[in-house]
């Protein structure tokens, strides 16, 4: 069963730097792992046997046979969900096994798309996160090598922090705000990805949402026999199949088959789980488009958003290392705040508050004070301050 999860391993990997916040992997990395080795499971026909096995009564057609079509034309049980309560027609399996009239079959076809269902569902939650790896070209990778170690790293020299400084001081508000803009694209898309896949769920099952209820709310309360019963409409182990087909005498015949659905084992708690994880997933992303509302909205906490993680950091610092600069400009150092080293982050914020002070003061001056202008001689100010 461990073989399964290997080829998946690199999707759960721990990275030095990350680009995207705890909610982000849960949508992009946790549930696209869950999804994808759901998928594989329901294919593994040496754990779960044949997906379907019929038992018909002594005749003419072949067991395979029957088998074969049950499975591509479908089954069927009674669509009543009292059934076990009131018929005397059934064995203790939750299967009514006589007659069902036409108009109370409830048959079953989705089986045979259950596989894909999940593959496609983990390809529409790694959309998001393959968008924004080709519009972030490993540019926080790039800021960010060899600083994200407890301990400052030897690299940490004269040049690489003049580099640093030069980037962060430097002017580039279009291009930090389409980073940032993008970002705030894809955690929407993540969010509709979810209501997609709820409504996806719901159509192919005919109305999941609210058929599968009871029969989780069972589940969670160790009400075993009531989930039986419950799941058992949803997902059969059981289910009824007629192969019809012309006698020798040129009359129509029907071969009553009872199948045995044994995936369905593996699909009711699959199905119940996602169940509680879709609808838990779309709560924390409407907290986490809440979340963004604020940051977009407050300056103030984008302020302490920076200045949290290196308490006890004063946030004047803070304010006049971000006082003037676009939305965009403070994404970025968000982004570096959240991989760096804190002592690093430090020496960063420091001169960049620096650099907005000197250049205050070269400004009222009218430029003529002889000090560096921060902004238009990056480099100059990097080597002064070191």
């Amino acid at each position: 069963m461990i073989e399964f999860a290997k080829p998946l391993q690199n999707i759960l990997r721990i990275k030095q730097i990350n680009t995207t916040d705890l909610v982000w992997r849960l949508h992009c990395r946790a549930t696209v792992y869950l999804l994808l080795l759901a998928s594989l499971l329901l294919s593994a026909r040496q754990y779960f046997g044949n997906p379907i096995d019929c038992v018909i009564g002594s005749g003419t057609v072949p067991a395979s046979t029957m088998n074969e079509f049950c499975w591509i034309m479908g089954t069927y049980i009674s669509s009543d969900p009292n059934f076990v309560l009131d018929s005397t027609d059934l064995v203790k399996i939750n299967a009514k096994i006589g007659h069902i009239p036409e108009n109370e079959r409830s048959y079953q076809k989705y089986y045979q798309w259950v596989v894909f269902i999940l593959a496609l569902q983990a390809g529409m939650f790694s959309l998001p996160n393959f968008l924004w790896k080709a519009w972030e070209g490993g540019r926080l990778q790039a800021l960010c090598d060899g600083l994200t170690s407890p301990l400052v790293p030897d690299q940490w020299e004269k040049s690489r922090k003049k580099q640093l400084i030069a980037h962060l001081v430097a002017e580039f508000p279009r291009l930090h705000r389409t980073y940032f803009l993008r970002y705030c694209f894809c955690t929407l898309l993540n969010f509709c990805n979810v209501l997609l896949n709820i409504i996806l769920v719901n159509v192919i099952f005919s109305g999941f949402w609210t058929n599968y209820h009871p029969a989780v709310t069972a589940l969670l309360s160790f009400d075993f026999p009531s989930w039986n019963r419950y799941n058992s409409q949803m997902f059969p182990k059981i289910a009824k199949c007629d192969f019809h087909f012309i006698g020798p005498s040129g009359s129509k015949q029907n071969r009553d088959g009872l199948c045995l659905l044994s995936l369905n084992v593996v699909n009711e708690k699959i199905f119940a789980f996602l169940w509680v994880w879709f609808l838990m997933l779309l709560l924390i992303s409407a907290l986490n488009l809440l979340y963004w509302v604020v940051v977009l909205c407050s300056k103030s906490f984008r302020l302490w958003l920076i200045a949290a993680p290196l308490y006890p950091f004063r946030s004047a610092v803070v304010s006049r290392a971000l006082d003037g600069q676009g939305i965009g400009k403070w994404f970025l150092l968000h982004q570096l705040c959240r991989n760096l080293n804190p002592i690093i982050l430090r020496e960063l914020l420091q001169s960049l508050s620096k650099a907005k002070t000197n250049n205050r003061k070269t400004y009222r001056m009218g430029g003529k004070s002889g000090e560096p202008d921060f902004f238009t001689d990056p480099e100059r100010f990097a080597e002064e301050d070191v």
